[in-house]
């Protein structure tokens, strides 16, 4: 089971990152809740830290440069992972793109396609290759972490694939729930899903807007 922290500790370490980036050394809780839009508190920034072990002092906060390297062990940062991507259209591209900019220790290192079209072109120096050639390009590769970027009637075969070939985290982004075994773990991610949760939210307003009238 994913400990439902561990996004908020991302947040952390981003937002850490960028005090480092600007010369800071020393945040409060307070200050880190700034910086993350308030859109966590400063109470539980202080709880999750606590975890960790890290102690801040009142009045002075964290020192920043332990908490960033602590939150990248905690992470997993600290290390390399080598990525596949599975669905090379315009979501595909876009994640390679995302994944590579946000952070440094993950490295597209294969990508797969059906379309002709698309098979033998190449993204940063990395060929996309024939998804029927998966096993053993993931397997010299080196990846650990793969991304479904297909449609959802070819999500379970590509997750399958990347599975056999000794993947055992997959993000996946199409349409339907892929059904994998242990030990390998799966993040859904839905962004009709993420909508709806906006569209149900401004729905909302608008009828609360109504009755007010």
């Amino acid at each position: 089971m994913i400990d439902p922290a561990i996004p908020r500790l991302y947040a952390y370490h981003r937002a850490l990152r960028e005090s480092q980036a600007a010369g800071k050394t020393t945040i409060t809780s307070h200050g880190l809740a700034a910086l993350l839009g308030h859109t966590i508190t400063s109470t539980q920034i202080r709880k999750d830290l606590s975890t960790l072990g890290a102690l801040g002092r009142r009045g002075q906060g964290y020192a920043i440069n332990p908490l960033v390297e602590q939150l990248a062990w905690v992470l997993g940062l600290e290390h390399d992972w080598r990525v596949a991507i599975v669905g090379f259209g315009y979501l595909g591209h876009a994640l390679a793109t995302f994944i590579t900019s946000r952070e440094s220790r993950f490295k597209i290192a294969a990508i797969f396609d059906r379309a002709a079209d698309v098979i033998g072109t190449a993204w940063q120096g990395i060929v996309v290759s024939d998804i029927t050639e998966m096993e053993r390009i993931v397997q010299d590769a080196g990846c650990n972490i793969g991304v479904i970027a297909v449609p959802a009637a070819a999500a379970q075969a590509g997750a399958q694939r990347l599975a056999s070939a000794g993947v055992r985290a997959i993000l996946n982004f199409a349409p339907t729930t892929l059904h994998l075994r242990a030990p390998v773990i799966v993040r859904n991610i839905d962004l009709a899903g993420e909508m709806s949760i906006l569209t149900h939210w401004l729905t909302a307003v608008d009828a609360a807007d109504e009755a007010q009238a």
